[in-house]
């Protein structure tokens, strides 16, 4: 068959190699030069950078796993074991939070154990989960760990009120920590949550753009069209005409909202789910470092206004040897935004170097140079009446004969392991069909 793949980030790269493997004929469309989407990288004076954060290759599905380290072959990747702290109060706390009640202060760890403990009798004792999301906080951590970081740190990535959001995309993301785990860590011993990521992968060279740089050799270089945004997607007989050009079959990984702006024949009410989708943009403030001795951190998660903007800072050149040059570092904050671009971004670098300056991360004058990366879709805001809105659209798509996969183009809050698997999945399924 010949199909269109629209969009080349991870989603829509494995697709494309998956369907050209098993025989079929691809277009893959992408609007830059690149093929990257969310996993784009920079390479700068030998400091390497993500544009839309700290991104490290982990899964529990060893398939797709093993899928991505295949596709490294000839890069080489770096494995690290995870380090993660949250900054509050001048404090590091160990993450997850109820995982690191032991380096609070004494007040503070009081409280948040005994919030916690009220909360957790609660739930057992059969109140049921909150639809919204910032009484869902409290209902799952108690008022303590809410007070402390669960709402600021949400506040600060989502920069809308927290009732305005539902429930949906934290089912099956947060892990239940056993009681005995959080009175133990209450209690100075040291405990680990999430261990499922406590060790990761990372590109040995070139950033996390190599991962999909890897997974596109494969496919010939005529089936990719750069610098080819889709204008137009028209129902074509049995097929699709992708601008202009007919094709078989469609796999659209590029934005749902934006797939509905170019796809002919919406009815009107569709079209305003389609506008009605929801979402948070990123600022990524790259700095540079002429600093040798970076301490052996992953990433570190701000919840307060007071330490800076950024909601969470990766030390970036941790994650491989290769990712700065020998005797320097380097960090990456991300700030989020809803809807109005934040000030310049000289302004915005300014107040993230104040604040990590001020955490004492680095100094002032070890900064060698700073770079600022813009992604506009960056995540899934997930109001009230989402998953409804979702439904008719896929439902749509799909009575079209429209492939619809990935993080945006399906709109599931999926990692990149997750749209591999997506992608995967959907290729087997339409050759299966075949």
């Amino acid at each position: 068959m010949k199909i269109a793949i629209l969009g080349g980030g991870i989603t829509g790269v494995t697709a494309a190699r998956q369907l050209a493997a098993a025989g079929h004929e691809i277009a893959l469309f992408e609007a830059t030069g690149r093929l990257a989407g969310l996993c784009a990288s920079t390479v700068r004076d030998g400091f390497v950078a993500d544009h839309a954060g700290g991104h490290i290759l982990f899964s529990k599905d060893r398939e797709v796993m093993a899928f991505m380290l295949a596709a490294l072959d000839g890069i080489g990747y770096h494995t690290t074991r995870r380090e993660t702290t949250i900054r509050l109060k001048g404090r590091y706390v160990h993450y997850p939070f109820e995982n690191g009640l032991g380096d609070l202060a004494d007040d503070d760890r009081f409280t948040c154990l005994k919030d916690y403990i009220l909360a957790w009798h609660e739930r057992r004792s059969g109140v049921q989960a909150p639809k919204d999301f910032e009484s869902w906080c409290t209902w799952r951590f108690g008022r303590g760990i809410c007070d402390l970081f669960m709402h600021p740190y949400n506040r600060k990535i989502w920069n809308v009120p927290l009732a305005e959001l539902g429930t949906a995309w934290v089912e099956g993301r947060v892990p239940d920590a056993p009681m005995e785990d959080v009175l133990k860590s209450a209690l100075g011993t040291r405990t680990e949550g999430y261990v499922h990521q406590s060790v990761f992968h990372y590109p040995l060279t070139g950033g996390f753009e190599s991962l999909v740089r890897g997974m596109a050799r494969p496919l010939r270089r005529e089936c990719i069209r750069l610098e080819t945004p889709v204008t137009s997607v028209a129902k074509d007989g049995t097929g699709f005409a992708v601008n202009g050009e007919h094709f078989e079959q469609v796999v659209s990984t590029i934005p749902l909202q934006v797939l509905g702006r170019v796809l002919a024949g919406v009815p009107s009410a569709l079209k305003q789910s389609f506008g009605a989708l929801d979402h948070v943009s990123l600022r990524n403030v790259f700095v540079a470092l002429d600093k040798s001795d970076p301490p052996p951190l992953s990433w570190i998660y701000f919840p307060h206004e007071s330490d800076g903007p950024q909601n969470r800072v990766t030390w970036l050149s941790n994650y491989s040897p290769q990712n700065a040059p020998a005797g320097k570092s380097s960090v990456m904050a991300e700030v989020t935004w809803y809807r109005n671009m934040p000030e310049s971004a000289a302004t915005t670098t300014e107040a993230v170097v104040s604040g990590l300056v001020k955490n004492g991360l680095f100094d002032r004058d070890q900064v060698q140079f700073t770079e600022v990366f813009d992604v506009p879709h960056a995540y899934i805001l997930y109001r009230h009446g989402l998953e409804a809105e979702l439904e008719n659209l896929r439902a749509y798509t799909a009575s079209l004969g429209l492939h619809v996969v990935g993080r945006f183009g399906n709109y599931s809050y999926f990692n990149s392991d997750a749209c591999v698997r997506a992608a995967m999945d959907l290729a087997a399924s339409i050759t299966a069909r075949a």
